[in-house]
């Protein structure tokens, strides 16, 4: 799995010269100080970091962020909340001018990091920093910025300003990069019925990148999370061009995770799940802009039921394929396309049934595209016929997956059946997966080094 945490971009921003200037914005809770000290883990050498807390002790900052002691050192954890920093203020008005005061205190911590390679400091949050000192700076706030950047960048010092606004304020001007984190709602499918808001209503993690002097913005905004209490981004997920997927594939066998059920092929969607019961309708609502992205999660089911020694049963969704790679493997998979008389349609679909059933025996799994099978028999013809299939569900301890997609008109009919009920959607680029039924939050779909699935929680 990929472990680049921060965008590429934001990293090649750092890299263009000495004394680059980051500006974090984001609403409380948005993962700014998760951010920046993300920032500093990929950009900074061993133990050449300082941050220079206005909210926490220092040692509260070790221990909500475990990670950080090889890159700050204690005594680069700097404590100026507000008691602190007035203390440290005291001889302001005494000694020259209250904005050389001000701005000598900061010096003194440029001055520090200038002794090592390569340095980069934090101020979390510079917010705080105004506030406290509002009464001192009056009407030179700006250009204390102003000067703190030029000795940032003639010194060649790294510099990150957090900020609890999202707001356009002076300092965006002034620095060389802003990024700004949200916390966004996912609208809801544009599904065949109306469903209560709070059923559907997810929540996800942006990073915005606003501008980056010197470097190329490939995306402007990115998903991520502070899954584990580590930030991470994710890329895009390309569209597989080709129509064709290949149940033989190479991944390793997933046992099942019980007796009375079978592994998805996927071990953090059976974590979710637990398994899809025998008997069980388990329902996969492809959502508008997923593309062909959401195959994979259908033959990495299809395909370790088959290394469990199971019968698969496709009637494919529409673009689905199998590939040539497949034909050796026919007395275990039989696929079914929709089209032609309906009643003999479904005669054919039951025989196959009985027949993979008789060759295993044991119960089989059935994957059906609705969309399909609406488009070739239309939707009241089809839901006349449903009732038999239904049956046959019931007589037996098959397990079903029924892929619909939004704006069908047969989610109606699947949503009263379901045991299970996810949504596959699109997110920045990218594919995230939630359920309706069992209630969860989205998970993000991504692959690691041995090409398998891995789901990792949008937090």
């Amino acid at each position: 799995m990929r472990n680049m945490r921060i965008p590429s971009e934001i990293h090649d921003f750092f890299g263009v010269e000495e004394g680059q200037t980051l500006l974090i914005k984001g609403m409380p809770g948005t993962g700014k100080t998760t951010l920046a000290l993300e920032i500093m883990n990929s950009v900074c050498s061993e133990m050449n970091g300082m941050y220079i807390s206005t909210r926490v002790n220092p040692l509260r900052v070790y221990g909500m962020f475990p990670w950080i002691d090889e890159i700050i050192p204690p005594k680069n954890v700097v404590n100026a909340t507000q008691k602190m920093l007035l203390d440290s203020l005291k001889n302001v008005g005494k000694e020259g001018s209250s904005y050389e005061v001000v701005l000598d205190f900061f010096k003194t911590f440029l001055d520090q990091a200038e002794e090592m390679d390569d340095p980069m400091i934090v101020i979390d949050s510079w917010d705080a920093v105004i506030n406290y000192t509002a009464h001192i700076l009056r009407e030179a706030q700006h250009s204390l910025e102003q000067n703190i950047c030029e000795f940032a960048r003639d010194m060649g010092i790294h510099m990150i300003f957090v900020s609890e606004s999202a707001d356009l304020m002076p300092l965006d001007y002034i620095v060389d990069g802003v990024v700004t984190l949200k916390n966004v709602r996912m609208t809801a499918p544009l599904s065949g019925e109306n469903r209560p808001e709070g059923m559907t209503t997810r929540y996800a993690r942006e990073i915005k990148l606003d501008k980056l002097r010197g470097v190329e913005i490939k995306q402007k905004i990115y998903t991520c999370t502070l899954h584990d209490g580590r930030f991470r981004y994710f890329e895009p997920a390309i569209e597989n061009i080709s129509p064709q997927i290949s149940i033989v594939t190479d991944v390793d066998r997933i046992s099942d995770p019980c007796d009375g059920c079978i592994s998805t092929g996927i071990s953090d969607f059976d974590k979710i799940t637990g398994g899809l019961g025998f008997g069980s309708c388990n329902v996969l609502e492809i959502d508008h802009g997923v593309g062909k992205r959401y195959y994979q999660v259908l033959t990495a089911l299809a395909s370790n039921s088959v290394k469990n020694g199971r019968a698969v049963h496709i009637v494919p969704s529409i673009g689905y394929q199998l590939t040539p790679r497949d034909v050796f493997v026919p007395s275990n998979v039989m696929v079914l396309e929709a089209g032609g008389d309906r009643d003999q349609w479904y005669e054919t679909l039951f025989k196959h049934w009985d027949a993979l059933r008789a060759r295993t025996g044991q119960p089989i799994l059935n994957v059906m595209g609705l969309d399909s099978m609406e488009f070739a028999f239309g939707y009241e013809r089809m839901l006349n016929a449903t009732s038999r299939m239904f049956q046959k569900w019931k007589e037996t301890s098959d397990v079903n997956v029924v892929v619909v997609k939004s704006g069908q008109k047969s989610i109606r009919m699947t949503s009263h059946i379901a045991d299970t009920y996810f949504v596959i959607k699109e997110l920045n680029g990218g594919i995230c997966l939630y359920g309706l039924i069992p209630r969860t939050e989205p998970h993000y779909m991504v692959w690691d080094e041995n090409n398998n699935i891995r789901l990792v929680p949008l937090v």
